[in-house]
């Protein structure tokens, strides 16, 4: 069972903050009851370049230039056909948040509109197959390829997905290098309470600290080794220690590339960028806009040797 609301103009709906959205979709309120407590899920149907310039409203800063807009819109698009593709027993593509793209519904940025318009039906290609168009909001300046950030899908193999060259353009970010205290009996517990098969996990205690034990070709920490204060210690891959973070008071760490030692009866982290560093870096994007890059050559440095086609 569903029930659907449309209009000629918008509907608009208020999430438990407050805060309104507007959407020009058919939304559906489709029943996924199982049990006794009544189940919804919402989903607004909507063409994907009326979708489009909501991402690129959740995605970046409405002022940043229209090229580097361009481009996020080129990634974006390209991410929401993978995930239509690939779509299995789901009753909707991707979600409205960054556990797919952050989606804002309708906008009346003409900015963002335009960026979309001039970049319509583009996607990223390799060969014959569709590339999901990855990004994060500041790769730290040095890559991640997709394999390492994202997972072991063949399709996260392809060429343009194994990274950019050299340092990158996110200097100026304002997370291209951060810090960060936690508590290392806290950090400790984390790692053991993951339900991970991480192999020396359930004797990890007080975290004494972590240090990189591997960089991929970019130079990019990619395996971490984190020892306690009794000199056990795990082995894990950046990408799996970000995941794992959640557990941390305060949330999740920027990303997985990060040192840390005991000083004080703290832990102190250093870190690196924001996300997963994979494929286009939105910062770094913006830094080339700026300098006068075209959309195009943003494209052929975050996903190097990708064709962009036009799929309609």
């Amino acid at each position: 069972p569903w029930l659907e609301l449309s209009t000629d103009g918008e509907v608009e709906m208020k999430d438990d903050s407050g805060t309104s959205r507007r959407y020009s979709g058919r939304v559906r309120c489709l029943d996924t009851s199982k049990g006794k407590e009544p189940s919804w899920e919402i989903v607004e149907h909507v063409g994907i370049e009326t979708y489009l310039p909501g991402v690129l409203a959740g995605e970046l800063y409405g002022h940043w230039g229209l090229q580097c807009q361009a481009a996020q819109a080129i990634a974006a698009r390209s991410f929401a056909c993978m995930q239509i593709a690939s779509r299995k027993r789901r009753n909707w593509d991707v979600l409205d948040t960054a556990g797919s793209q952050a989606y804002l519904g309708s906008t009346s940025n003409e900015h963002l509109k335009k960026a979309c318009s001039m970049t319509a039906g583009m996607v990223l290609t390799w060969g014959d197959e569709l590339v999901p168009g990855y990004f994060s909001s500041c790769c730290g300046g040095r890559a991640a390829t997709a394999s390492e950030a994202i997972g072991p899908n063949p399709i996260n193999s392809l060429k343009p997905l194994q990274g950019h060259p050299g340092t990158g353009y996110c200097q100026d970010a304002p997370l291209f290098k951060w810090e960060r205290t936690c508590d290392p009996d806290r950090f400790g517990a984390v790692i053991r309470s993951s339900g991970r098969p991480i192999e020396g996990a359930s004797r990890i205690g007080r975290v004494s600290g972590i240090e990189i034990v591997e960089t991929n070709q970019h130079g990019r920490g990619v395996r971490l080794k984190v020892t306690d204060t009794r000199g056990n210690h795990v082995v894990l891959d950046a990408s799996e220690l970000a995941v794992i973070s959640d557990g941390l008071p305060g949330g999740r760490l920027y990303s997985g590339w990060v040192e840390g030692r005991l000083d004080g009866g703290s832990l102190h982290l250093s870190g690196h960028g924001y996300g997963h560093g994979s494929g286009l870096c939105q910062y770094g994007s913006a830094a080339m806009d700026r300098q006068g890059k075209s959309f195009w050559q943003m494209i052929e440095y975050y996903y190097p040797e990708a064709q962009v086609r036009k799929a309609w």
